[in-house]
């Protein structure tokens, strides 16, 4: 026989065919395998899609003395190393009839890919340039050729919970898909646990808290912590103290009897918040006095000016020989939230009603 009369060999039929043991091949098995991972409270989970695609792979068998070898190669003919085969599963293998119908492209492609090199190797015992490459040198006789259909699986988890659903993309070999963690898009936590907020957010049950004087569930961190009572509560029901800058319950505010502002009662002593206890000289010439001057220009008859301020107002105090003037202002409008007066021999405001600033302020 001449060197090249095996280079005709048709190695389709000189194959068998297998697939990794314990391989899910339906899409059932891969929602059995997927679902049990997942908590949905009030909701539950489905496939929103999914699909099983075979792709090839190849386990060559060599004899060379009398040591046998096994080789594994991709659908390129590349060579995959032991850690790489065995996650693949194709180390431990069942043999199967003959692949899926829609194998038969990867199936051609492959044997017009390595079938040369398998046809040199063959007939000369020795490597050709193309397929399957070891630094190991020639392996001896090809003893066999199984190809290893390794399913691989693509699509989407739903979790459903009332009208609202998530998806969760997976994709991952069959033999070795495990159940991806669902991140949440406001924390960027990952769970298994699942429930939702009442504004039908989908997050990490492990991430709602419930209210403490309104009971609505939502997220733990858009809770804020009184600092008077200590209780959890919304941020839209505990405001920040002006003066503190710390959240308080609306209902646990206490108003200053001098700047009538509701404030902490941690802020508070004799009736006065701190701010209005540490009023400070200060020049017409300062720029949240020019401002005031400016939106309010009978104020410039008055003189002695000292002030302090919040985080939401201006306090101001004017003295004249006798009389003594109290103004609050807002920071932004600079629109006047209260008016009083007091003589300077008295520790005393006297509420203006709004109906006469005008009038006092003009005197």
């Amino acid at each position: 026989m001449e060197p090249n009369s095996a280079m005709h060999v048709d190695w389709s039929k000189r194959v068998s065919h297998a697939v990794p043991r314990g391989q899910p091949d339906s899409v059932p098995q891969i929602a059995q395998r997927l679902f049990p991972a997942y908590t949905i409270d009030g909701g539950r989970v489905h496939l929103a899609g999914c699909t099983l695609e075979d792709r090839l792979f190849a386990r060559l068998r060599y004899q060379q003395g009398e040591a046998a070898t096994g080789v594994y190669v991709d659908s390129d003919g590349q060579e995959l190393d032991l850690r790489q085969a065995e996650a693949l599963g194709l180390v431990d293998i069942v043999p199967l009839e003959k692949p899926s119908p829609q194998a038969g492209p990867q199936l051609a492609r492959f044997l017009t890919l390595v079938a040369p090199a398998l046809e040199q190797r063959d007939s000369t015992g020795r490597h050709n340039s193309t397929g399957p490459q070891n630094s190991a040198g020639p392996r001896g006789e090809l003893l066999s050729i199984t190809l290893v259909w390794c399913k691989f699986a693509e699509g989407k988890l739903r979790f459903t919970l009332g009208e609202e659903s998530v998806d969760l993309p997976f994709a991952d070999w069959a033999r070795t898909l495990q159940p991806p963690p669902f991140v949440c898009r406001y924390t960027g936590v990952q769970t298994f646990h699942l429930a939702a907020t009442d504004d039908a957010r989908i997050v990490p049950a492990e991430c709602i808290g419930r209210c403490a004087e309104s009971g609505r569930r939502t997220l733990a961190d858009e809770l804020v912590t009184c600092s008077v009572t200590g209780k959890r509560v919304l941020a839209e029901l505990a405001p920040a103290c002006p003066v503190s800058g710390k959240p308080v319950l609306r209902q646990a505010l206490a108003v200053c009897e001098m700047c009538g502002e509701a404030v902490s009662p941690a802020v508070l002593k004799r009736g006065r918040c701190d701010a209005c206890r540490g009023l400070r000289s200060i020049d017409k010439a300062d720029p949240r006095m020019a401002r005031l001057l400016d939106e309010h220009p009978e104020l410039d008859r008055w003189n002695n000016w000292r002030m302090a301020e919040t985080t939401a107002v201006y306090i101001v105090v004017a003295s004249g020989w006798l009389q003594r003037l109290l103004l609050t202002a807002d920071k932004e409008t600079l629109q006047i939230k209260r008016l009083a007066t007091g003589n300077r021999l008295q520790n005393h405001w006297n509420a203006v009603n709004p109906a006469q600033w005008r009038y006092v302020l003009r005197g």
